[in-house]
């Protein structure tokens, strides 16, 4: 079959989780003798294509106001809210992924991410007779920032101004053949903003990943004594690191890795509200094979639920077991206990009470065996029976068919 992904960013533009899950799972269709073609944004303004890997990607130039990825600018509200109207539904964006189908003719559109390019894509395939499966990544659905997070908390109902600039989405979603989420709690709040009422598939596959269960070459000069943890990721407010470094620095015999950039101003904030702290190190930019040598423990401190967290999936590769707090879809994937350990968003005394325990006293090994075995389940070459009986059914089901 041929199948065309459309979103938001797609290599060697994506950095993040979503883009590396839909790169994952664009290779893998390939490497089975499927036709892939990918459509994103081009962050410099000009359309172009490549391949890469087998994959052909399409880069369309953005039609709004501002590019709203990679830039620290902040916008005035006004400005902010003229871009979400424009994104609420983007004729011309749709009119230009139009094109594209044109010259393509796929058997099935997935769309993913589609903030810039907006639900009026949905339209754009199925005026053409493709179906369209859907994969949330993230609440751009129901939230116009894509959290439903707001002032330090998790919105605990969809907010007038998103109900607002999401109604378009609303109405048309009933579109898609069928849905796929990354987590079950993610698909729970999406459709409890009204989303995909009669959508009849709708489907929970955790990401996917090419990741082979290995233990990490470990260099002489990373072992130290007692517990080493880790922070893999951005350096930001929402992921919670002043609640995991508030419970760390009680810790003095616990060393703390810390990878990853953010705002300068914010990183250089907690630098120096931790500066007394000697057991925490930041490393900045760090390949994550590198960081899962040195630790015994990765930290998710997340506040906001987060859909899933594919950095939990990759530690389980190298055997690394994680702590990750309660709430979003964390805690599907791991198993208290056994492949780590589930701790409320916040709770710096219950966080810091459990890395104590685990220093003086902890079945490394066990945890370690648990990981490997754990890592399987999240597997591309598994995981992608299941993206392709959807898409063949959506494929099946299709109007005419």
């Amino acid at each position: 079959m041929k199948i065309v992904f459309v979103g938001s960013l797609y290599a060697p533009n994506g950095v993040g989780g979503a883009e590396r899950t839909v790169q994952t799972i664009a290779e893998e269709a390939v490497r089975l003798g499927h036709e892939v073609v990918t459509i994103s944004l081009a962050p410099n303004g000009k359309a172009s294509s490549a391949e890469l890997n087998g994959v052909r990607a399409h880069y369309v130039p953005l039609a709004n106001i501002h590019f709203p990825f990679g830039s620290s600018t902040v916008f005035k509200a006004w400005r902010r809210a003229l871009w979400h109207a424009i994104d609420a539904y983007n004729p011309w964006m749709a009119a230009r992924v139009g094109r594209i189908l044109d010259q393509e003719r796929p058997d099935v559109v997935q769309t993913g991410n589609l903030m810039g390019f907006s639900a009026a894509v949905w339209r754009a395939a199925r005026r053409r007779g493709i179906p369209v499966v859907q994969m949330l990544h993230d609440y751009y659905m129901g939230c116009a920032n894509s959290s439903m997070f707001k002032n330090g908390h998790n919105c605990q109902r969809q907010c007038g101004a998103c109900r607002v600039f999401t109604w378009p989405r609303r109405a048309m979603s009933d579109t898609p053949s069928a849905v796929i989420s990354l987590s079950a709690r993610l698909l729970e709040r999406v459709t409890a903003t009204g989303m995909f009422p009669h959508v009849g598939e709708k489907v929970v596959i955790h990401g996917a990943s090419d990741l082979r269960p290995s233990l990490p070459e470990i260099a002489p000069a990373a072992v130290t004594a007692g517990l080493t943890v880790g922070y893999l990721g951005r350096l930001e407010g929402t992921k919670g690191l002043e609640f995991m470094l508030d419970g760390m620095a009680q810790l003095p015999q616990v060393r703390v890795l810390l990878a990853g950039k953010g705002d300068e101003a914010y990183v250089h904030s907690l630098q120096q509200r931790y500066r007394g702290a000697t057991n925490i190190e930041f490393l900045g930019f760090t390949k994550p094979a590198e960081l899962f040598a040195r630790i015994d423990l990765l930290l998710v401190p997340s506040m906001w639920e987060e859909p899933l967290g594919r950095v939990i999936y990759e530690a389980y590769a190298y055997g690394i077991p994680s702590i990750v707090t309660r709430g979003g879809g964390m805690p599907e994937i791991v198993e208290h206990g056994r492949t780590g350990f589930v701790v409320e968003p916040g709770d710096t005394a219950g966080l810091a009470t459990l890395v104590r325990r685990l220093a003086s006293a902890w079945d490394r090994e066990a945890f370690r065996a648990a990981c490997l075995a754990k890592s399987k389940e999240f597997q591309v070459d598994r995981l992608i029976t299941s993206y392709l009986q959807v898409w063949a059914h959506a494929i099946a089901s299709r109007p005419g068919r």
